[in-house]
Order: C-alpha cells, then structure tokens, then sequence
C-alpha cells in the first residue's frame, strides 16, 4: 500500500485540525499564515501539548 502524498496545510485547515485533535472546538491560536507541512503541524501540535501541559494544568490544580 502507497502512502498518500501528505499535502501542505494553509493556516486555516491547521487550526481546524488543531481543533478537531485536541478536542478545543473554540481554538483561536494565532499562528503564521503560511503553508504547513505535516512535520510543521506535529510540531505545533507537540508545543501546544506541552503548553497546555505546563501552564493551563498547573492553574486547575
């Protein structure tokens, strides 16, 4: 089985797949109008983990 051709993402459908993945429906991150690359994506999406991790966790305990 081939593996489909990863197609670059525009800053929209990043932040729509940010939110359907981390499950953040009224996600309004700012980040750079540019095209993402799906290694670029995992990227964001790692660093927002690790945010949510460190900051927004901490708060609620």
């Amino acid at each position: 089985m081939m593996k489909k051709e990863a197609k670059n993402m525009n800053q929209q459908e990043v932040l729509d797949r940010l939110r359907e993945d981390l499950q953040i429906p009224f996600f309004q991150g700012k980040i750079e109008d540019k095209e993402y690359t799906e290694a670029d994506y995992q990227q964001l999406k790692k660093n927002l983990e690790d945010y949510f991790d460190n900051y927004v966790r901490n708060v609620e305990n």
